[in-house]
């Protein structure tokens, strides 16, 4: 009789242990969210692309500038070329591409530059997001907010697990 009631008390003892590891495993919050949707909704995000975009057009205005100076330059060389010696034109054609491979590449370092600080912003504006996610995930109790992007990272979720627009919101707030 003992070894009859010491089996069922294992057992029960068993079964309980299970119904509690379903019951946590089923109280675990998870949710996803669109990567790039978040990172695109991110106020910051569009506020920095639209500064980038503006410090490129103004870039691109003074390499305009620059460009027709030269043009210039070039120009009022070749009208005066046939007036000159041998070695004046080759002075003058040398000192010409020396300033035209300078100003290429004092434009392809300041592009460099500027691109190198859009990357550089972009990945900090990336990394807030992160934490403020995170951070959000912490308030509302997930234990596990997925990423998804384009390439489907995210294969099935339930509807309703889908928080995107919360976060937009959050993030943005």
């Amino acid at each position: 009789m003992i070894k009859k009631n010491s089996i069922s008390l294992r057992y029960s003892l068993l079964m309980a242990i299970i119904c509690l590891l379903s019951i946590s495993c089923e109280s675990e919050k998870t949710a996803y969210a669109d990567n790039t949707k978040l990172i695109q909704a991110y106020q910051k995000m569009e506020d920095a692309k639209s500064e980038f975009e503006a410090r490129n057009e103004m870039l691109s205005k003074e390499f305009d500038s620059i460009a027709l100076n030269f043009q210039k330059k070039v120009q009022s060389y070749q009208q005066r070329s046939g007036e000159m010696s041998q070695s004046e034109r080759e002075i003058k054609e040398k000192q010409l591409m020396e300033l035209g491979q300078r100003l290429e590449r004092d434009q392809q370092q300041k592009k460099n530059k500027l691109e190198e600080e859009s990357a550089s912003v972009a990945e900090e504006l990336v990394k807030e997001v992160r934490r403020k996610v995170a951070t959000y995930g912490e308030e509302n109790n997930y234990v596990y907010i997925y990423g998804s992007n384009e390439t489907a990272n995210i294969l099935y979720a339930k509807e309703g697990k889908d928080i995107t627009e919360e976060l937009i919101e959050y993030i943005n707030k």
